[in-house]
């Protein structure tokens, strides 16, 4: 592939799904240049590369945007579409003469010592989770702007929403939702390359501190815990107000039962 003091661009974005990585190259016309565990590399044209990464998202290297007929294709194979919103672009430089043979980031440049497919890996593995990740606390703002939307209900009506059924079925939506997150979404262990090579062990850790990744998914789990925290409560509101009005129903059906059996008294 090569690369150059001009720079490679390296561009992920994310899918607004999963995807079987499998089926998808069987299906694609481009050749198959690598397998790693968490993605396949293919290469649609001589110095293009195309990671495709089943937790749901696509890096690039080699062009200076991302090709939007490509995309198209893939939208085509896999059924999932790229969510555009998500992308983020690094440049690729080779390390000028001199320097520490380390990898180096400087905002959106990653200074390699050379080009070696394990470093090149790496960085389009943490590029592309971020946009994963991106996606996943779009999804969580959804989920938390629902559980607002609960409590404002019951803050109006100063009563869960009449109709269980309903709330029943959002509930179910948004934990289904949240538990997708939680499943799909991961961060990865440190590939294998990292143990065999130190340089591409700093620049996985370099570039895991410098896109936040640690503290973006705690705070989307955050986000995820207080909608569960909400739904539950407003589960268990629910269930309170059905147990007290099916008290109150016991109640006076006996005031009932009492109030005939005297009428049938008197009538006697």
């Amino acid at each position: 592939m090569g690369l150059s003091t001009e720079g490679t661009p390296l561009t992920a974005v994310a899918l607004d799904g999963t995807v079987d990585v499998a089926a998808a190259v069987k299906a694609l016309p481009w050749p198959e240049r690598h397998r790693y565990p968490y993605a396949t590399v293919l290469e649609p044209e001589a110095g293009e590369r195309i990671f495709l990464f089943h937790f749901g998202a696509v890096a690039q290297v080699g062009r200076a945007a991302l090709d939007v007929d490509r995309l198209r294709m893939l939208t085509e194979i896999t059924g999932r579409r790229p969510l555009y919103r998500t992308s983020e672009t690094y440049t690729l430089v080779e390390a000028a003469e001199g320097t520490p043979a380390t990898p180096r980031i400087d905002w959106d440049r990653i200074a390699l010592p050379d080009d070696r497919p394990d470093l090149v890996a790496a960085a389009a593995l943490l590029i592309a989770q971020s946009a994963a990740l991106e996606r996943y606390e779009i999804a969580a703002d959804g989920l938390v702007e629902e559980a607002l939307e609960l409590a404002r209900e019951l803050e109006r009506a100063g009563r869960p929403p009449r109709r269980s059924g309903d709330l029943v079925r959002r509930v179910g939506r948004i934990t289904g939702e949240r538990l997708g997150m939680t499943r799909w979404f991961y961060l990865v262990d440190r590939p294998e390359e990292t143990w065999r090579d130190p340089r591409v062990a700093e620049l996985y850790d370099a570039l895991f501190q410098d896109l936040e990744l640690a503290r973006r998914h705690e705070a989307m789990l955050h986000k995820l815990r207080a909608v569960e925290e909400t739904t539950e409560m407003v589960i268990d509101l629910g269930h309170g107000r059905q147990s007290t009005q099916l008290e109150w129903a016991v109640v006076l059906l006996i005031v009932f039962e009492i109030l005939f059996s005297l009428w049938e008294h008197f009538l006697a």
